[in-house]
């Protein structure tokens, strides 16, 4: 699928994670720091409920359209309307370094 310029019209953030030392503590310490903002077309794919953690916990997956980056890797996190999203796959249209097709799931908040 290709897209036009008016589709990439939702920023999101890619977010890659940190270990910093508390200079306190001494403790490691995982934080998310973001990596680069990107225009993309956002498309919901699948929702759910389940149960866990003794509450109601929503799941969706969501397919992001960007123009082609090198650096995105699956170790990486998005942002997006308020929500975090976990990727799952990442795939390089036809190998044409022109758009890349990122799936991902939302991270239930706790």
């Amino acid at each position: 699928m290709t897209y036009v310029a008016n589709d990439l019209n939702r920023k999101i953030t890619f977010r890659e994670m940190t270990i910093a030392q508390d200079p306190v503590t001494g403790e490691m310490i995982q934080t998310w720091v973001d990596f680069v903002s990107v225009f993309a077309r956002v498309d919901p794919l699948v929702g759910r409920e389940y149960f866990a953690a003794a509450a109601v916990q929503a799941e969706d997956t969501t397919k992001f359209t960007i123009r082609h980056r090198a650096d995105i890797n699956a170790g990486m996190r998005i942002a997006f309307d308020g929500k975090t999203f976990d990727i799952t796959s990442i795939q390089n249209i036809r190998s044409g370094n022109k758009e890349t097709l990122i799936y991902a799931k939302s991270i239930p908040t706790v």
